[in-house]
């Protein structure tokens, strides 16, 4: 079976939800995530709770500073104390997305400093990156594949039109 057969499979029982610019959400194992990603990055975390079900934690940072806040730091600790309230425990950083740019774009410092700013945010909530996949337009898709108990993310490298998938066990993450 390819890349995109397993994925498509695997999210059939599952509601689709979109990531939007600036936008932070956390949604349960019910859902399949998406993310279309340019000089924007995006963080997904992910908890499992005491009922074993599996939670995402995910932004869409458009610009990690604006008018002097640390809209990084902000994003990540609503994800974190928003999973949190759900239940969500064992809190890993699944992926760093995004942050396209052309060389001698005029996007090119925000992406590196998105990325920048992201990275100091997670380390102060002790988060080791799973994938780190930044300096280029990508789309993402994000599930917990019940049959395979893993997590299941789909690569879309959107210059290039191509996919793959990346398939973490949950035993990797949650000893």
């Amino acid at each position: 079976m390819d890349d995109d057969s397993l994925f498509l499979m695997e999210s059939r029982s599952k509601k689709f939800c979109y990531v939007n610019i600036n936008e932070t959400l956390v949604k349960d194992d019910t859902y399949v995530i998406h993310i279309d990603l340019g000089s924007c990055v995006s963080v997904v975390l992910c908890g499992i709770d005491d009922a074993r079900k599996a939670w995402f934690g995910v932004n869409h940072l458009f610009k990690s500073r604006v008018e002097n806040n640390d809209m990084a730091l902000e994003q990540v600790a609503n994800l974190f104390n928003n999973m949190s309230d759900k239940g969500a425990r064992h809190i890993c950083c699944l992926g760093l997305f995004g942050a396209g740019y052309r060389e001698k774009s005029l996007a090119k410092s925000t992406a590196q400093r998105n990325v920048l700013t992201i990275m100091e945010a997670l380390s102060l909530y002790n988060l080791n990156v799973e994938i780190f996949q930044t300096g280029y337009s990508q789309g993402i898709g994000v599930l917990k594949s019940d049959s395979r108990d893993s997590f299941l993310i789909r690569h879309q490298n959107l210059d290039e039109k191509k996919s793959h998938i990346i398939e973490i066990p949950l035993i990797q993450l949650f000893r």
